[in-house]
């Protein structure tokens, strides 16, 4: 006989706890696009104000689904869990009629911890999840591109070629998706330096970066794994090629982070 469950003082439908997550369904059968999910995640942001809503599930996966998966994280252990959810359960009403909804919500804290010890479920969903909101992204992904760049220059200085490289593509990667946060794009799982320069000319963005440069930093990209023939195309990259590599993000970074200032931001 099913009965209803107490959590954090509300009545619910019986609900299925995932490593600590409490994951609660409304389900119906219509199917499910992106941009429902984004719709639902803009109601969430508006009336709990959280860190970040990530999409996970089928609907990140291949753009459609029978349902949306949201992992929503909070700050804080602060506040009333009870009112959380009251703002959580009100804000999605109005979609309940025409998609099915799993939100997880989970603090910062807690999501700390599950993630240190390994959860299975927070692996999934980082794997394949895609970012609907993060708060103040223009800035988190800045610093993240400064703190890669200063990884690259640390390793190649210190004779760690290949590690220098591959720090070196990963903050030219995240300032070109700085960039494009702010213009309004939708953050996707792109590594390939190639074709965020072509999404970034339909947002009016253009960088200094040469067809050869393009091609030396996905080179990287793609010859990431040890199972290929070498971090580049020719091998596994000298001195020289670790100095390029930090030059082109050095120059790029300097370049946004100029612009940046200039907006502001």
């Amino acid at each position: 006989m099913n009965r209803d469950v107490v959590l954090d003082g509300i009545k619910r439908p019986p609900c299925r706890r995932e490593y600590g997550l409490c994951r609660i369904n409304y389900m119906h059968e219509n199917t499910i696009t992106f941009k429902d999910a984004q719709k639902a995640s803009d109601a969430i942001v508006r009336a709990l104000k959280p860190v970040s809503v990530i999409l996970f599930g089928s609907v990140a996966r291949e753009g459609t689904g029978r349902d949306v998966d949201l992992l929503i994280i909070t700050d804080d252990e602060k506040g009333n869990g009870k009112d959380k959810n009251i703002l959580l359960h009100k804000c999605l009403k109005k979609f309940y009629r025409n998609f099915s909804i799993d939100p997880f919500i989970v603090s910062l804290p807690a999501l700390h911890k599950y993630y240190s010890e390994g959860s299975p479920f927070l692996n999934l969903i980082f794997k394949e999840g895609r970012t609907l909101y993060m708060k103040d992204a223009v800035r988190e992904w800045i610093r993240q591109s400064e703190e890669e760049l200063n990884m690259a220059v640390y390793l190649s200085e210190g004779g760690y070629f290949k590690g220098a490289c591959f720090h070196a593509q990963h903050s030219i990667e995240k300032t070109i998706k700085t960039l494009l946060l702010h213009k309004g794009w939708d953050l996707e799982k792109i590594h390939s330096v190639g074709r965020l320069i072509a999404i970034g000319r339909d947002y009016k963005i253009r960088l200094t970066l040469s067809d050869e440069e393009i091609m030396f930093i996905d080179g990287i990209y793609r010859g990431r794994y040890p199972a290929e023939a070498g971090l580049l195309p020719l091998g596994d990259p000298s001195r020289a090629d670790a100095e390029k590599a930090v030059s082109i993000a050095r120059r790029i970074f300097g370049n946004v982070k100029t612009a940046l200032k200039t907006l502001k931001l």
